[in-house]
C-alpha cells in the first residue's frame, strides 16, 4: 500500500513539471502580441487619471511637472503610434463656467512668460504602452499670487486609435497662495529696553507668546527709565518669506507708541528700511496689519519713534508668509 502512494506522488509531480514547462515554452499570450487592431484600444494621458495636477507655488523656486501618454488594449501597438495634444481653451471656458455658477472666482491662463512646454507630439513605440515624457517648466514667481491659475492640455489626434474620454485633458492648476502667520516657535525677540519683572512680564519675548495678556513694556523701574525711541528687534532664526507683519496694542492701556518704522535684515547686521513713519493707534485692540514688499528676511525691528507717554508697550507682534 506504502509503495502505491509513492508512486502515485510520483506521477503527480511529473504532470506539474511538464505543465511548467507548457506554460514556459507558451509565447502566445494575447497581451502581448503586436496587432493594428483598433478594436477595444484607447489612448489617455496618465497624469488625467489623476484628477488636477497641483503646481507646487511655494517656496519661491524654478520647478517641473512631467507627463507622458499611456496605450491600454489586449495586445501591443505593431506600429509607432503618434499623439498630439494642444491647449483645450474650451475645457478652460467650461470649467470657468461651472466655477462662476458655483460662487468661484473664474480661472486665470498661465502667464506665457511663466511657463514652457518642451513637447507636445509624443510616439508610443511599436510593442510598448507608453510614451515619452514631455517636461512643463514653470516659474511659481511670476504667477498672481492672489489669483487660481489653469492650463489645460488634451490630445487632439491619437494616429486613430479611440481617445479616452475620461483621461483626454490634462488640467494642472497653479493655485493662488493663502497668507498665515508664521510659526514663531523658537524665535527671540529683543529690545532697547524691558521691564524684567512686573505685572504682565514686560519681558520682549511677550510679544510673540500669542497671548494678548501678556506684553513687553519699556523699562519704567528696576534701573534707568527710558524714553523714545524703543525698539524691539525680531530673529526668525532662519530665512522667513515675510508678506506683512501684525500687531496688536496692550489691551487696558491706550497711551502706547503712536508712530514707528519698520525695518528688516538678512542677517541681523544690516538693515533696510520696510515702512517708515507709520502710524499705529494704541486705543484700536484690534491686530493692525502692515503690508510690506514680500521678501525673505531672517530679521524684523521695529523702532517706536513717538506716542502718548515716554514709556510704551506692545502686546504681540506678527508676522505673515506663504
Amino acid at each position: 500500500m506504502k509503495k502505491i502512494k509513492i508512486n502515485i506522488a510520483y506521477g503527480f509531480s511529473l504532470i506539474w513539471i511538464a505543465c511548467l514547462l507548457f506554460m514556459a515554452c507558451d509565447k502566445s499570450k494575447p497581451y502581448e502580441e503586436l496587432s493594428n487592431d483598433k478594436d477595444g484600444a484607447m489612448v489617455f494621458i496618465a497624469k488625467a487619471n489623476n484628477d488636477m495636477q497641483q503646481l507646487t507655488m511655494f517656496p519661491y523656486e524654478k520647478r517641473t511637472l512631467k507627463f507622458n501618454v499611456g496605450f491600454g488594449a489586449l495586445g501591443l501597438p505593431a506600429e509607432d503610434i503618434h499623439i498630439s495634444m494642444s491647449e483645450d481653451m474650451h475645457a478652460f471656458d467650461s470649467l470657468n463656467t461651472i466655477r462662476q455658477a458655483n460662487g468661484e472666482a473664474a480661472y486665470v491662463k498661465f502667464p506665457s512668460a511663466a511657463y514652457a512646454i518642451d513637447q507636445l507630439n509624443f510616439t508610443i513605440p511599436k510593442g510598448s504602452v507608453s510614451s515619452d515624457y514631455a517636461t512643463l517648466s514653470y516659474d511659481p514667481e511670476t504667477f498672481d499670487p492672489e489669483k487660481d491659475h489653469l492650463l489645460a492640455l488634451s490630445i487632439t489626434d491619437a494616429s486613430g486609435y479611440t481617445i479616452s474620454p475620461a483621461a483626454k485633458t490634462l488640467l494642472i492648476v497653479a493655485p493662488k497662495l493663502e497668507e498665515r502667520a508664521a510659526d514663531t516657535k523658537g524665535w527671540i525677540a529683543t529690545a532697547s529696553t524691558e521691564q524684567l519683572s512686573g505685572e504682565n512680564t514686560g519681558l520682549a519675548s511677550a510679544v510673540l507668546d500669542g497671548d494678548l495678556n501678556t506684553i513687553w513694556h519699556s523699562r519704567y523701574s528696576g534701573g534707568t527709565r527710558s524714553s523714545y525711541p524703543h525698539w524691539l528687534s525680531i530673529d526668525m532664526l532662519k530665512s522667513t518669506y515675510v508678506t506683512k507683519i501684525a500687531m496688536a496694542p496692550r489691551q487696558n492701556n491706550a497711551n502706547g507708541f503712536t508712530k514707528f518704522k519698520l525695518e528688516g535684515s538678512t542677517d541681523g547686521k544690516t538693515w533696510f528700511t520696510l515702512g517708515d513713519n507709520l502710524s499705529f493707534d494704541p486705543a484700536n485692540k484690534a491686530y493692525q496689519s502692515y503690508e510690506i514688499e514680500p521678501q525673505y528676511l531672517r530679521n524684523i525691528k521695529i523702532t517706536m519713534l513717538e506716542g502718548l507717554q515716554d514709556l510704551t508697550f506692545l502686546a504681540e507682534f506678527v508676522v505673515y508668509t506663504y
